[in-house]
């Protein structure tokens, strides 16, 4: 080889080059990488994965009407009082969601526990994402 032209030059590789610009070839690079990462779990894996995350998120406001139901007689009516129990002030800093809503599942006495029962999934997402405003 002279080095005067590339290896490939009128090869196939080089006729496609010439047909296709640049962004093309990007856009396929991009879509044969997104595949090749996407093809090891099922779209149905992934999507119920998002839905999981999106239904644990919380309703701040619904979380605060339960809270001021079932929990202000013992943390104060909006909760950063305490009062028979601790002040919740800074637990969105302290724990994470997933923690927080653990706690409220499965607390330490003499904490009530009030899921499953008084309160549903869905409450005590809520409370959690509310607790963790304060």
């Amino acid at each position: 080889m002279d080095g005067s032209r590339p290896p490939h030059e009128g090869t196939e590789h080089d006729r496609v080059n010439e047909r296709m610009p640049t962004l093309g070839r990007l856009a396929v690079a991009a879509l044969l990488a997104l595949s090749a990462c996407t093809t090891h779990a099922p779209a149905s894996a992934s999507a119920s994965v998002a839905a999981q995350v999106r239904s644990r998120a919380g309703d701040i406001a619904h979380g605060e009407i339960v809270f001021r139901e079932n929990c202000a007689a013992c943390h104060g009516a909006s909760g950063i009082e305490g009062g028979v129990g601790p002040s919740l002030r800074g637990e969105g800093r302290r724990m994470s969601f997933a923690r927080t809503a653990a706690w409220i599942e499965n607390p330490d006495p003499p904490m009530p526990k009030l899921y499953p029962g008084t309160l549903g999934r869905k409450d005590v997402d809520d409370v959690a994402a509310y607790v963790r405003t304060l």
